[in-house]
């Protein structure tokens, strides 16, 4: 969950049998699979990330971390999912090796090698009702690592109400709260919470009264992140208020004035996206900080899901909101309030003196 943003994984151990801490950290030369996967049913391309890690008496750990071929596996290793149903074996899908760097996935800068970027990928229609195993294979040590998850299921965003016929406008003053509601996902333990603003910029031209568009684009902002639910329940009615204050202040954050007067803004919509994660990356985030270490002496021995290695698989499921216009008092508020004024956004053209304030 993005933001979490990017996480991917493979193999670990089994729901009834996931925490896990008896590994020898100190051990020279014992090959360590370390896996993140988050099996997402809102979209069809799953991807996981797989690397390995060892010690070495020869080499120190942060020369290690540069070279790909330490912390990758090569042709040697072979991973595939299993899906069941109640127990029973209904699909098997290879994962195909792939490079993100040519997919538009590009691995966060950091002490590790940077490029490539390999990642393991399976195309399917997942099902929530069923659970899914991952298991990889070395060919050339014979050791084998899995790990196996149920599914976060899919739920609905209910105010604003994205199954209404009619698509309502959002009102956000800088004095007041928004209220997002939405029905929680089954297997769901923790959220996260964005929003998209939608916004255009142009060149007014007070000779014709108007206004030419030369560019349409969107700020997000993440307002809430791993937000805990008692119960892991389906269909039961969650509430977060949005400080107005706090949606102002990140408009203000994200633009900067521009010195020509006839340079535009217009704020036009608001789409707000939730992520529902799974139990066990919960208990991951809860156990390890959220530190996603690759080598061994990055991760401390507490929690892991994955049989004969380390790491997390869990599921996730992201949910897109429609997108609503932004009511006129939102839009004069964003163009001349105190915290917003003077960032170039017009009030609402019905407003008198569009597109100023005054």
């Amino acid at each position: 969950m993005k933001k979490w943003l990017f996480v991917a994984g493979i193999a670990g151990a089994a729901l009834s049998n996931s925490c896990s801490t008896d590994f020898d950290l100190n051990a020279d030369f014992i090959e360590t699979p370390v896996i993140y996967g988050l099996l997402d049913a809102s979209v069809d391309t799953q991807f996981i990330r797989i690397n390995r890690a060892f010690l070495s008496d020869d080499i120190d750990a942060l020369t290690m971390s540069t070279d790909p071929e330490s912390i990758y596996y090569g042709d040697e290793l072979s991973v595939h999912i299993e899906e069941y149903d109640l127990g029973v074996l209904v699909n098997t899908y290879p994962l195909q090796r792939v490079n993100g760097d040519t997919l538009g996935i590009p691995k966060n800068t950091g002490i590790f090698a940077n490029t490539p970027n390999i990642l393991y990928r399976f195309v399917a229609d997942l099902d929530y009702t069923h659970t899914y195993k991952i298991v990889a294979e070395n060919s050339e040590t014979g050791k084998t690592v899995w790990s196996e998850t149920s599914l976060v299921d899919s739920f609905a965003i209910i105010r604003p109400d994205d199954e209404s016929v009619f698509p309502q406008s959002i009102s956000i003053a800088p004095q007041t709260q928004y209220q997002i509601r939405w029905r929680s996902a089954q297997d769901a333990k923790i959220y996260d919470l964005a929003l998209r603003f939608h916004y255009r910029e142009g060149i007014y031209f007070p000779e014709g009264d108007s206004i030419q568009y030369t560019f349409s684009g969107y700020k997000d902002w993440t307002f809430e992140t791993n937000l805990e639910q008692e119960s892991v329940d389906g269909n039961i009615i969650i509430t977060y208020d949005i400080p107005g204050e706090s949606f102002y202040n990140f408009i203000k954050s994200s633009f900067d004035p521009v010195a020509d007067n006839n340079f535009i803004r217009i704020a036009d919509s608001i789409q707000f996206f939730i992520d529902g994660g799974g139990v066990e990356l919960f208990n991951y985030f809860e156990y390890n900080n959220a530190t996603l270490g690759i080598t061994e002496g990055q991760i401390s021995p507490t929690y892991t899901n994955v049989n004969g290695g380390l790491g997390i698989m869990s599921s996730r499921y992201h949910k897109e909101g429609r997108i609503y216009p932004l009511s006129i008092q939102t839009r004069d508020s964003i163009a001349c309030s105190s915290v917003t004024n003077g960032l170039n956004f017009a009030p609402d053209g019905s407003t008198f003196g569009f597109p100023y304030c005054d």
